[in-house]
């Protein structure tokens, strides 16, 4: 049940915003905020705080999609689950139909962790918002003395102190002052973890084979001070060209970085790199909390080809530099110790030396030389993490 929260709110149009953003995701696959933007416009809502409250109900009602379909019996149109929405209805008692997420996936989960899924689950039920400060323009003192001007709440992480979870905010955090002048940058701190695998260090020569948008790229280059040298690969022009940039406004070096439209599957390459970083593209299971879409778009099929997809770059980057670290924004197997499994005679596996390293999944050759991070564990997005030594 939702509570509108704002009688300012007409709720005829809230219920057509509603409706009209599940009929997005339903239709074409998208996420919960390309869904909004298509829908909202530039009708929906007289200000920014109205607009925030539709956009929360949103995100609030697609990821009761799954829970809705168990209460209801049957699949029915966007407006009449909205009013079921609304309206209010007794909690189902099946697990995967409270946790709102797909049967399949459901049991997938709990073959592999047992009740600990439970807790994964309802962990993905809650967005944890993490900046990253942005070294390159800025530093940690300035940042956080910067976030409590606006009345910002942060906790600095233990592990790495340029990350800082958010505690409060009285804004939506892409309006913070700090993130507008590309000072901080909103960056899950599983994902500026994967980075911390790789080691980037000043004078190295890395190749990001899936770089774009390039959030990960601007790590390594803060984390290399500015002092290295990324061959960025991206199989999309348009995003290579939203990349370029999004790197000058966050203060990485032109000479840094250079730039090639191609598929890493197949791309040929004349010079060898110190590292490679796979941030391979996945099925984002691990991203669940960030995009409540996931829930209703995530098939089986669609897990099937991105491991397709994984094992064709993976193999590919691996001639082409001294260490990998391959990654995968996935809570399957079929996305993390499966792959690896199948590029094992390719390379020497090496446990990643980073600081936050759950367990992988039991029962692969892989697990004692990988890292997992889970969502209810880490207060993060859940990943996967995989250091390859080829030379």
């Amino acid at each position: 049940m939702c509570n509108i929260g704002d009688p300012e709110v007409e709720v005829s149009r809230f219920s057509k915003v509603l409706a009209g953003v599940l009929h997005e995701v339903l239709r074409h696959r998208v996420s919960v905020d390309v869904a909004f933007r298509r829908v909202c416009g530039g009708w929906c809502a007289s200000s920014v705080d109205e607009r925030e409250l539709l956009y929360d109900a949103a995100r609030r009602f697609v990821a009761d999609y799954v829970k809705l379909l168990c209460v209801s019996g049957k699949r029915r149109r966007p407006r009449d689950l909205v009013k079921l929405w609304l309206s209010g209805f007794e909690e189902p008692s099946e697990p995967y139909c409270r946790l709102s997420v797909p049967l399949w996936l459901y049991d997938r989960l709990y073959a592999l962790l047992g009740d600990e899924a439970v807790r994964l689950f309802e962990a993905m039920s809650v967005r944890v918002w993490w900046l990253r400060v942005n070294m390159l323009k800025s530093s940690i003192e300035g940042v956080v003395r910067g976030l409590e001007s606006e009345g910002v709440i942060v906790e600095v992480s233990r592990d790495y102190p340029y990350m800082l979870k958010i505690i409060k905010t009285p804004k939506p955090v892409r309006l913070l002052r700090v993130v507008r002048e590309f000072k901080a940058i909103p960056h899950d701190i599983a994902s500026a973890v994967v980075v911390e695998a790789l080691r980037p260090e000043r004078g190295d020569s890395v190749l990001d084979a899936c770089a774009a948008p390039g959030i990960k790229t601007s790590l390594i280059a803060m984390l290399a001070e500015g002092r290295v040298r990324i061959k960025a690969i991206d199989i999309s022009g348009r995003r290579i060209t939203v990349m370029r940039k999004l790197m000058r406004k966050l203060g990485v070096p032109d000479e840094a970085v250079e730039y090639m439209v191609a598929d890493s599957r197949k791309v040929e390459l004349r010079e060898h790199y110190d590292k490679a970083l796979v941030d391979a593209p996945c099925s984002n299971t691990g991203a669940m909390a960030k995009d409540p879409a996931l829930r209703v778009t995530i098939t089986p099929g669609k897990v099937e080809y991105y491991s397709r997809l994984q094992k064709g770059i993976l193999e590919n980057i691996l001639k082409y530099a001294s260490r990998v670290t391959y990654t995968t924004c996935s809570i399957l197997p079929e996305e993390g110790e499966e792959v690896v499994e199948t590029v094992a005679d390719k390379a020497k596996l090496e446990k990643p030396q980073i600081k936050m390293c759950g367990e992988p999944y039991k029962g692969y050759s892989v697990s004692q030389s990988t890292c997992r991070l889970y969502p209810h564990i880490h207060e993060s997005e859940g990943f996967y993490i995989a250091n390859m030594v080829t030379h």
